[in-house]
């Protein structure tokens, strides 16, 4: 098949992360695949040396790609003609978006299934917006229990539950679970709103007496201010901030706990990866990050509130014997979330939109 995926920018968000692992896996198995990416780093002021080993990566796993330009945002108009341009060159067999202007633009393109996944909780449009949607999608993906719920609440289309996976060449899986001096903490995500760092901040300040050490890997608008809170909590030697990182699987494997404190997700690729690694999972009640806990059975679940964040993050902290039972159950029960796993549910999608498509022509 000829599969086009339209995604924000070739950057290291979970979702553009999952894109690429997807495609890779669908090129492998036969299939010819084009990314659209709206961004080029230099205009969304993402990390540019990231964007060139990500291309770098398509180039070599045969993966054709372009560019619509951030203006296209402003301009549906261009996006839609750009988007028609590479239509043209591609001839896509099917059509999946991940954000709301590739489904947006895509409505311009007639006789070809499109598919679109809201990769979030958090819906950044009006439900009456699926209504226009609805006109030329031909079905929807959630990625989590949570998601699929939300999709059902605003369209009349079909939406398939398909969970996230991830690449296993790009996780190291822990085999020991021997924690180092201090214990090490591992958060990675975007330094934005979202991923809500304050709270896991404010925790760790609660907790002075304790020996660890925090590493953050990201970017994004809130590093300025999330240092300064750092300084403000007094905890700059318990927390260092990393930016982004190409390497992220060494870090996962060198590490004793991962940590999220998000005040809304999907299903987050970053756990997904911190789960085949082996690693025990501190995360907030939020979007999927719960049903990969209770289907694997290797960490705990806080609410969004510093109390009981606070008191989850010492238990595992001090806890040596619970981390082990978490590791050993992420290395027994990681195989669900797998490439492969995500790969064959997409795959079988296309194939059936197609054959509706021949049918009704």
């Amino acid at each position: 098949m000829n599969i086009m995926h339209i995604v924000s920018s070739a950057a290291s968000g979970g979702a553009e992360i999952y894109v690429k692992d997807l495609s890779k896996e669908m090129v492998a198995r036969g299939n010819n695949v084009f990314i659209v990416f709206l961004d080029r780093a230099v205009e969304s002021g993402r990390d540019a040396i990231f964007e060139a080993s990500f291309l770098d990566e398509l180039d070599k796993s045969g993966i054709e790609y372009g560019f619509l330009g951030s203006s296209s945002r402003k301009n549906p108009v261009k996006g839609a003609l750009g988007l028609a341009r590479l239509c043209r060159k591609f001839s896509p067999d099917v059509i999946h978006s991940h954000l709301y202007f590739g489904a947006l633009f895509s409505l311009f393109q007639f006789r070809i299934p499109h598919v679109y996944t809201h990769h979030n909780i958090k819906l950044k449009a009006s439900p009456y917006f699926y209504r226009l949607l609805d006109l030329r999608t031909t079905a929807y993906v959630g990625i989590c229990i949570a998601c699929e719920a939300l999709l059902k609440g605003v369209t009349r289309k079909q939406v398939v539950r398909i969970d996230n996976g991830v690449d296993e060449s790009r996780v190291i899986p822990k085999n020991t679970c021997s924690p180092g001096v201090p214990l090490k903490l591992i958060c990675v995500s975007t330094l934005s709103l979202q991923k809500n760092h304050q709270l896991l901040l404010h925790a760790i300040s609660k907790l002075p007496d304790l020996d660890l050490l925090l590493t953050v890997a990201g970017e994004g608008s809130q590093a300025h201010h999330l240092k300064g809170l750092v300084r403000e909590l007094g905890i700059e030697r318990k927390v260092n901030f990393i930016g982004n990182s190409n390497n992220i699987k060494q870090l996962l494997h060198d590490s004793d706990l991962f940590v999220m404190s998000s005040a809304w997700e999907g299903l987050p690729i970053v756990q997904i990866e911190a789960t085949l690694t082996g690693l025990p999972v501190l995360v907030t009640d939020v979007g999927g990050c719960s049903e990969i806990v209770s289907r694997v059975g290797n960490g705990l679940v806080a609410k969004v509130e510093l109390e009981d964040y606070t008191e989850k993050l010492k238990r595992l902290i001090v806890d040596g014997e619970l981390r082990s039972i978490f590791h050993n159950n992420a290395l027994k029960n990681r195989g669900y979330y797998t490439i492969d796993n995500a790969v064959n549910s997409h795959l079988k999608l296309y194939v059936n939109l197609t054959r509706q498509l021949a049918r009704h022509a």
